[in-house]
């Protein structure tokens, strides 16, 4: 059978790429799952407006933030 003759349903082929990727993720390796979610986060947060950062950032951190831009303050001085 090619694959140009195969005719899925919306459902069938939205499986399909449910269980292609299911099977990527369970053939890498934790360090190359790492490099990925590492990538993927850095482009979504990089994504971000500095407003929508912050939210996010602030939300994370909790009552650390505060903390924690303080340490992004003396690391950049």
């Amino acid at each position: 059978m090619k694959s140009d003759e195969i005719v899925l349903s919306q459902e069938q082929f939205n499986n399909l790429k449910e269980i292609y990727v299911e099977r990527i993720v369970d053939n890498m390796s934790m360090k190359d799952l790492v490099y990925y979610v590492t990538e993927d986060m850095q482009k979504w947060v990089d994504g971000l407006t500095y407003n929508e950062a912050m939210i996010e950032f602030k939300e994370y951190w909790d009552e650390y933030f505060v903390d924690t831009i303080q340490e992004v303050l003396e690391i950049s001085s």
